[in-house]
């Protein structure tokens, strides 16, 4: 009897581990930790690339950053706010901003013209006016040469098709470089590079053989020079 109880018992022993087995199944492996030690590099997330920047904007930044920053040094030529051109204007920014007026008071805005070196500059609109010089002669600016245009938007009550109205300004609109290299420079237009930057002269928004610049300055007899207006600034006129 004793016999038998004992085979009972292992043969239900047997059974229950038979049916562990079952229930249990493989185990999956635990997780390796990267491989490290000498000569051995754990991998790294690829960092997401920054977009890509306008070459001409990343050849001429440090150039047009610093006529920004020292405008201010320069002559002023005059302290009545001139009217700017209709497509005197900066390509569009790369972020959201307030729409901008095409036409109308908005359209143009004032400016004033900082000039680093006046003297040259102001003999382009004295040939056949105020000097000896004849009509004819070509003024060229000296290699080193800037004018910054720093622009407004036109306050309440200005009117551009009244040139000898009121001109209060409104909020600052972008600043407008031109600077000269030497003639042979690659990239330049006759050694001229043009640029705009936001309205506090930290961010180049445009710069190099810009089209909308050399569209008007490409066609003047003075080396891309306008020359003041004949009223000395205080009425209309491109300026620069």
């Amino acid at each position: 009897m004793n016999k038998l109880m004992l085979c009972a018992a292992l043969a239900v022993a047997a059974i229950a581990c038979i049916a562990c087995a079952q229930t249990a199944g493989p185990q999956p492996e635990p997780e390796r930790a990267p491989e490290s030690g000498p000569g051995k590099t754990p991998e790294k997330t690829p960092e997401k690339a920054p977009p890509a920047e306008d070459a001409e904007i990343t050849l001429w930044r440090e150039h047009l950053l610093a006529a920004a920053a020292k405008y201010r040094e320069y002559t002023k030529m005059a302290d009545d706010p001139a009217w700017g051109p209709l497509l005197c204007r900066a390509p569009m920014y790369r972020s959201a901003m307030i729409s901008r007026a095409e036409s109308g008071a908005h359209g143009r805005k004032l400016y004033f013209l900082w000039v680093k070196q006046p003297d040259p500059y102001q003999q382009v609109g004295w040939v056949g006016r105020f000097s000896d010089l004849p009509e004819g002669t070509v003024i060229t600016q000296p290699v080193g040469q800037v004018l910054v245009k720093e622009s407004f938007v036109p306050g309440a009550g200005a009117d551009p098709d009244n040139p000898d109205g009121p001109r209060p300004l409104g909020r600052r609109g972008d600043l407008f470089v031109m600077l000269k290299l030497d003639p042979s420079t690659p990239g330049t237009d006759g050694g001229w590079v043009y640029g705009t930057l936001t309205p506090d002269g930290k961010t180049v928004t445009g710069a190099g053989r810009m089209a909308g610049c050399m569209k008007c300055h490409t066609d003047t007899a003075h080396d891309r020079m306008f020359g003041l207006p004949e009223t000395g600034g205080k009425a209309g006129g491109n300026g620069g």
